[in-house]
């Protein structure tokens, strides 16, 4: 299992998995594997893992179907791809080595929580490699286990890494204040795609901006599944277009359920 680092150069769109997918899904595993793997497993690991002359479309095809699988893409570009099944368990997340730091692993992994939430499960189980294992960490995930599975007669090192989803709904209430014109301008310049982009993210049941009766000051409310997806988006706007140019605007909000 692969990871990304995500720092929202541009638009990551999550979408369920097709047959179409196949071919680009499988080059994303090989390469996440000989390349981003390559810097915390030898040469010999890389081959047992990635084992390119071994696989084939239909059956990898019919493993992603049955994982109920889901691919990220950048521009429409196949970005990334990840998976959750019935019992709660993730056997894949890898993102193209070219797509590195640009959200998708974490915008994959929270596309799989709230599957996993609205079907009721109350963890989420995943075999981590060394290479994710700093990620999965990051995203409430706790190693259960150091694990040394063999593969095609080579032993190699992962982790057994568990999330509990117990956590309730989170909501934040409160105020956007300006206190110039130039403020106000940048909030009603940005606020169109913020909301756009917000409403879309993972685990997002509503985000509200409104306009008040004072032209300088905006009611904000938003609502989130969980506390993964509030810190998802919390995560996505540090370094969005919105957070950047509203950085220097005073926020009165309260938060509840964290």
């Amino acid at each position: 299992m692969e990871l990304n680092q995500s720092t929202d150069a541009q638009a990551v769109v999550i979408r369920p998995y097709g047959q179409a997918d196949a071919a680009d899904t499988l080059a994303v595993f090989l390469a996440a594997v000989t390349e981003t793997a390559a810097a915390d497993y030898s040469p010999e690991q890389i081959q047992a893992w990635a084992r390119p002359e071994a696989r084939d479309l239909p059956t990898w095809h019919a493993s992603m179907q049955e994982r109920n699988s889901y691919v990220a893409t950048v521009d429409g570009a196949p970005a990334g791809f990840s998976d959750v099944n019935p019992a709660g368990y993730i056997d894949m997340l890898f993102v193209a080595p070219r797509y590195q730091r640009q959200g998708v692993a974490r915008q994959l992994i929270g596309r799989v929580e709230v599957h996993a939430r609205q079907a009721q499960l109350t963890e989420l189980i995943a075999d981590v490699s060394i290479t994710a294992r700093p990620f999965f960490e990051r995203r409430g995930f706790t190693v259960e286990v150091e694990q040394h599975p063999v593969m095609g007669g080579v032993s190699l090192t992962n982790y057994k890494m568990k999330k509990k989803l117990l956590d309730s709904a989170v909501c934040l209430s409160g105020q956007l204040v300006c206190h110039t014109q130039d403020q106000a301008n940048t909030v009603r310049d940005h606020l169109p795609l913020h909301l756009a982009l917000t409403r879309a993210e993972p685990g997002c049941r509503s985000f509200n901006v409104t306009a008040t009766s004072d032209p300088l000051v905006w009611q904000v409310e938003e609502r989130f599944e969980h506390a993964a997806a509030f810190k998802a988006h919390q995560d996505r706007v540090a370094s969005s277009e919105w957070g950047q140019a509203t950085s220097g605007i005073e926020r009165r909000y309260s938060v509840i359920g964290l």
